[in-house]
């Protein structure tokens, strides 16, 4: 089972706790996603600053991208 807060809303990209938990309610893991405006993960990660790292990387992205 798994129980997700979401952090942050940049540029339309949403940063996601996951909780996995076990029957007894317990965290067994927890992961970030980073989530796209139409709710898809895109990216899943082990700490917290390589999700911040991503998400900050796309919204770069993006900006270029509408720059262009």
């Amino acid at each position: 089972m798994k129980d997700r807060k979401t952090l942050v809303t940049q540029s339309g990209f949403n940063l996601v706790q996951v909780y996995s938990v076990n029957k007894g309610n317990d965290v067994i893991r927890t992961s970030y996603e980073v989530v796209d405006p139409e709710e898809d993960a895109i990216g899943r990660f082990g700490s917290l600053k390589e999700a911040q790292n991503f998400i900050e990387m796309l919204c770069l992205l993006k900006q270029q991208d509408q720059a262009v």
